[in-house]
């Protein structure tokens, strides 16, 4: 069996878990932010360049790590084909967080074709713990691997048989002919959105009168509204920079290297 996931952090944390239980299983990653970007099919690899060239943008080696990203999926993708090929049952993770559920619903329209034998593991974003407290995670990445039998997350596993692997074809199917920049899940389902869907939650962490420094308002805008990656919200941080709906000053030169500048709102050309 191999199983299949949408985020690195969560395949390096199933690795070790596997590892610590001496158990060989194969895992197979493809973090490919598919709640993002162009998602029509004829695009869909040069899509994945373009969403990692946003990812890295504001990283040093930004064409290294792009590239190595889009052959990382390209031999994920390859491995997926051979165990296509030998028929290998296939173990599927993924949650409502919006990369998570977008993943599985393409990966279900990959699987149009084939007849093979597959479980799907969805993982809820909200577990009431033995102190009787909620647990909420924002995805899978921030589990850990003592916490995959603490939650019990093998009790979430169940067939996943074409007939329903079918139905989340034709809802992936759906959402690439509507082809929407954003992807979000309201009341546990996929709904496309504008390119500015999560902008207002970068603006209710700016204000009109001073400017506060890049990096906390993205880190307050996740930490306050996790539905979106820090890069994301950097981006479209840039775009509203560069249409004046934010307002930007560089930092003055300080031993601190990590300040990228400073914003807050300017309201006359919102």
């Amino acid at each position: 069996m191999i199983d299949i996931v949408f985020s690195d952090s969560f395949a390096t944390t199933l690795r070790q878990y596997y590892q610590q239980k001496q158990m060989m299983h194969d895992v197979l990653s493809l973090p490919l932010y598919l709640s993002l970007g162009d998602i029509s099919q004829r695009t869909f690899l040069e899509s994945r360049k373009t969403v990692y060239k946003i990812q890295y943008a504001h990283t040093n080696e930004s064409e290294a790590l792009t590239s190595q990203s889009v052959h990382k999926i390209k031999k994920a993708m390859h491995n997926l084909d051979l165990a296509l090929e030998r028929d290998e049952p296939l173990r599927i993770w993924w949650s409502d967080k919006a990369d998570d559920y977008c993943g599985f619903l393409w990966l279900c329209d990959y699987l149009v074709d084939f007849d093979v034998v597959t479980t799907s593991v969805h993982v809820p974003m909200v577990f009431s713990t033995l102190g009787d407290e909620l647990l909420t995670i924002t995805g899978l990445g921030d589990l850990s691997e003592s916490g995959i039998d603490k939650l019990q997350l093998f009790s979430f596993e169940s067939a996943l048989p074409k007939t329903e692997r079918d139905a989340y074809h034709y809802y992936w199917a759906q959402l690439r002919g509507e082809n929407n920049p954003v992807r979000t899940i309201i009341n546990g389902l996929a709904v496309s959105q504008s390119i500015d869907f999560y902008d207002r939650f970068i603006f209710a962490n700016l204000s009109q009168r001073r400017f506060r420094d890049i990096i906390r308002v993205i880190g307050e805008t996740v930490g306050n509204y996790p539905f979106a990656p820090t890069w994301w919200y950097r981006h479209r941080i840039d775009y509203l920079v560069s249409k004046g709906t934010i307002d930007f000053k560089p930092s003055e030169p300080t031993f601190d290297e990590s300040s990228d500048g400073k914003i807050k709102l300017n309201m006359s050309n919102r």
